[in-house]
């Protein structure tokens, strides 16, 4: 099951990579975080995705420094990444992933010009409340894979993309315990 810690683990990694936020000075990008129960804590992020795009190049953290994020994974390099990401850019719209287990179901596919990974726990019969949805635009991808280094990820030439892409939801993830949203739209206040 997923619990809050997982939650705030998939919120980091989105943030990091291509939906920290949407450029432009009309837009803004908004966290929600919701315990559940009577006196579960909210928390709300709203930043206008000017401020975000300034700040990003300062940030020199781990593996994020100067708006690229580095990739250092030993199973999957950089350029096998980016032939994976071509593939799927070029490939017909379509499920490209079902896999049905036992405890989860998950599903990678292309709709339009979106990447989409959808993953939801199973409780016997019945589906759990617990499920993961990301959505991401190919143009972000396409900007994500732009900088020199072929182990780096340009996030920042990814909230570009993202700016001239139309407002919607990013990440959605449930759990029983807790949900978190993030989406872009033009308004300074979540709805």
């Amino acid at each position: 099951m997923m619990n809050r810690s997982m939650a705030i683990r998939v919120l980091i990694l989105v943030a990091l990579l291509p939906a920290l936020a949407w450029a432009g000075g009309d837009r803004w990008l908004h966290v929600r975080v919701q315990e559940g129960g009577e006196r579960g804590e909210k928390v709300s992020v709203n930043l206008p995705l000017q401020l975000v795009e300034a700040v990003l190049p300062l940030i020199d953290e781990g593996e994020l420094s100067g708006g690229k994020v580095k990739i250092d994974h030993e199973e999957l390099t950089g350029a096998e990444i980016r032939e994976i990401l071509k593939a799927v850019r070029e490939a017909e719209e379509g499920e490209y992933v079902r896999v049905e287990g036992v405890d989860e179901d998950v599903q990678v596919m292309k709709e339009g010009d979106y990447l989409i990974v959808r993953a939801q726990e199973e409780m016997g019969e019945e589906k759990d409340p617990n499920s993961v949805r990301v959505q991401i635009h190919l143009s972000v991808i396409d900007a994500l894979l732009s900088g020199g280094d072929e182990d780096e990820l340009d996030v920042l030439a990814a909230i570009h993309a993202l700016g001239e892409q139309e407002e919607g939801e990013l990440v959605v993830v449930k759990d029983d315990d807790s949900t978190v949203r993030v989406w872009v739209d033009g308004k300074s206040h979540g709805k």
